[in-house]
């Protein structure tokens, strides 16, 4: 038995692609500590196992349905050549057969991510003709699997700093493309998926915006979902348009998107338009923390209760809080107990998951200062 061999036999027992890419992330940043020296027999047994999954994956591609299976695997695809990067200093030390097979599998993954290359292609290589946007999109038209089509979206954010630089015809073909799918999406079924590409189009109408899409916006407004709402504010607001108060009253009140929307309005100049008994910053900075912990790779859900403790100093102001939660992604020791976290402006918004009996004390004035001397 290696150093790795109880983890291998974890990963290979996962079923959850993203949680076999997240171990795999682990690793690799074990690797990077340049003092960690690691064992032959270590690296040949990682070796091994990357290679056998590389098998398991070539067969496994090909068989899935949706495009988001296929796209779940593709982080742990590029995790596993990761791995045989660090064993192998140089292809001559793999075999014929396990070369082609890492030749086979990234030719399967890059036929697959013909969207995402398609966009790779236009801003990274500067291929950013009509021409090309055209080509782009007349791939992605056609397509039935919506979470596919809307890699277009977040390949365009992702290259959002790049966007001023494409040509005015190139820019337009985007911008129509853009107000076609806002009002596909008005008569369609608002699944989760639909509704996930409309945060993004929302997000991305910003760079590519029209009275068409200004329009299309603000009937997507009517539509009342929060999530997509905060988003079409945004770009609305960037246009100079006048958001409707009922709208803001709405986000306002949700306190997943209430910060955010504070935040947005202020840079705004138009904070006085946020409703005055909902912008104390102890409800501003639980809605902060809220909203982190709905991030997927944290709570991925809102905390089922949560309570205010109180405002410790360390060089800066920390607004600390305890919650519990259900979520499958605390262990069983954590779940539905009093965790502790904590919001602050200057980005430090954070939750280990540490149990608030750890830190308990007869008062919570004390309490506040054990959680400051251990915690911040």
């Amino acid at each position: 038995m290696t150093t790795f061999t109880s983890i291998i036999e974890d990963i290979k027992d996962l079923s959850s692609f993203s949680e076999k890419t997240n171990f795999l992330t682990v690793i690799l940043n074990f690797f990077q500590d340049k003092k960690v020296k690691i064992k032959l027999e270590d690296k040949k047994e990682l070796s091994a196992f990357a290679f056998e999954e590389i098998n398991k994956l070539i067969a496994l591609i090909p068989t899935l349905q949706t495009y988001k299976e296929k796209d779940e695997i593709f982080g742990y695809e590029d995790n596993l050549l990761g791995i045989v990067m660090f064993c192998h200093t140089s292809p001559s030390e793999i075999s014929e057969t396990n070369l082609n097979n890492i030749k086979t599998l990234m030719a399967l993954v890059d036929k697959e991510r013909f969207v995402e290359n398609a966009i790779d292609n236009i801003f990274k290589n500067n291929q950013n003709d009509k021409a090309t946007v055209n080509q782009l999109l007349a791939s992605v038209i056609p397509l039935k699997d919506e979470f596919q089509k809307g890699q277009i979206y977040q390949g365009l954010l992702h290259y959002q700093g790049n966007i001023s630089n494409l040509p005015l015809d190139s820019k337009i073909l985007f911008a129509d493309y853009i107000s076609s799918e806002l009002k596909r999406y008005l008569d369609a079924p608002l699944d989760d998926v639909i509704v996930n590409n409309l945060e993004f189009a929302c997000d991305v109408s910003k760079y590519f915006i029209n009275d068409t899409i200004i329009s299309l916006l603000n009937d997507i407004l009517k539509l009342e979902k929060n999530n997509v709402n905060y988003y079409a504010i945004s770009t609305l607001l960037n246009a100079g348009q006048t958001i409707p108060t009922n709208i803001i009253a709405a986000l306002a009140n949700d306190i997943v998107y209430a910060d955010m929307t504070y935040a947005i309005l202020k840079q705004h100049g138009l904070q006085s338009l946020f409703p005055v008994e909902l912008s104390t910053p102890e409800y501003l900075a639980k809605s902060d923390l809220v909203h982190w912990l709905t991030y997927p790779t944290e709570l991925g859900k809102q905390p089922d209760q949560i309570e205010y403790l109180g405002k410790v100093k360390k060089k800066e102001e920390y607004y600390i809080f305890r919650y519990i939660s259900d979520s499958d992604n605390l262990g069983e020791d954590r779940k539905n107990q009093w965790l502790i976290g904590w919001s602050n402006d200057e980005g430090g918004t954070f939750s280990n998951f540490d149990l608030y009996s750890d830190f308990e004390q007869k008062t919570i004035e004390k309490t506040l200062k054990n959680i400051k001397k251990r915690l911040l």
